[in-house]
């Protein structure tokens, strides 16, 4: 019935996922002893489509050039590295030539070579010499919050929006975490993508994040 009711049908999925959290939970510390309502029913869920939403050369360049340098430098770390919005804002800076952190999502750990990516390194030329340990930091050395920079890439994209008229509709289609399927679509192949984003299921990578289309040649 909740599902019925509910206008967003995928996010209703998402809020029933949480509600069996807190069942299973209430189980646990003994508040009942009833089974979550929905186990065992098949085709309970309200039926999903992957989002296949790509960010396009023209749409990310209308939205960095309207950013500030924080912004700039947060796409740049997103693009170029795949991270997740939190771990582009809590990456602390290369030590001997090396990007590391540990995914804040899936505590995975790993490490970037900076003198292998153009991007980075002019980054960390940028960024000069702050007290601020982040890679991403305002330009007096404060930590960059997750309400700054949401407040940035909101400021950008309508900025942009309003700068580009026939790309309008899609950059106010266009969230911030996209940054992460741009990053995909730039690596060589879905394998690629796959170790680049930290991920087990490259089937899962494919329908999610690598959304470009795939160029297909003419046998004859």
């Amino acid at each position: 019935g909740y599902l019925d009711r509910r206008s967003a049908k995928t996010q209703g999925n998402r809020e029933m996922a949480v509600l069996s959290i807190v069942w299973s939970k209430a189980r646990m510390w003994g508040m009942t002893d009833l089974h979550w309502p929905a186990a065992g029913v098949k085709g309970w869920k309200n039926p999903e489509k992957a989002r296949t939403f790509e960010v396009t050369d023209a749409l990310f360049e209308a939205l960095y050039a309207a950013g500030d340098s924080v912004l700039q430098d947060a796409l740049d770390i997103a693009t170029a590295t795949g991270m997740r919005l939190t771990d582009v804002r809590t990456v602390r800076m290369p030590s001997d030539g090396k990007l590391r952190f540990t995914a804040e999502k899936t505590g995975k750990w790993a490490y970037f070579e900076v003198a292998q990516s153009p991007v980075l390194t002019e980054l960390i030329e940028r960024r000069g010499k702050m007290s601020c340990v982040m890679l991403l930091c305002t330009s007096t050395g404060r930590q960059v919050t997750e309400s700054m920079l949401r407040t940035r890439y909101d400021n950008a994209r309508e900025k942009a929006a309003c700068a580009n008229p026939l790309l309008a509709d899609d950059l106010r289609a266009m969230y911030l975490r996209d940054s992460r399927k741009r990053a995909a679509d730039l690596a060589e192949d879905s394998a690629s993508a796959t170790a680049l984003l930290q991920h087990s299921n490259a089937g899962l990578v494919s329908k999610h994040y690598r959304t470009k289309a795939t160029q297909l040649k003419a046998v004859r």
